[in-house]
């Protein structure tokens, strides 16, 4: 089962804030973790800008980006299934593209 789960996962199997630190090339410190009621509510409730969207290629895995302040900015990770898990950012530390090779910007 494992080994099944690491094939959507994205970069070598990586998940969650290690994969948000691989993609933007970040210390995993520089990723914080929000809670589903507040992401959703930052970027969905309030009408949050999105920046750009980067899809996973062997996958139905995508990445949303939100500009939230002037100095921040929220992830959005969804799963294959649906699930959502959001992430706060310094927008610093945004590149203009993703640094694993599977993922490509869709916006």
């Amino acid at each position: 089962m494992s080994s099944h789960e690491n094939r959507s996962q994205g970069a070598m199997g990586l998940r969650g804030r290690n994969l948000i630190a691989h993609l933007f090339d970040v210390d995993t410190e520089r990723v914080e973790s929000l809670s589903w009621p507040l992401g959703s509510r930052v970027t969905v409730d309030a009408g949050a800008e999105s920046l750009f969207r980067l899809a996973h290629r062997r996958s139905a895995r995508t990445v949303t980006a939100f500009e939230v302040t002037d100095y921040t900015c929220i992830l959005r990770l969804r799963t294959p299934v649906g699930r959502e898990k959001f992430y706060g950012l310094a927008n610093a530390d945004i590149s203009p593209g993703p640094t694993g090779t599977d993922w490509v910007r869709t916006d």
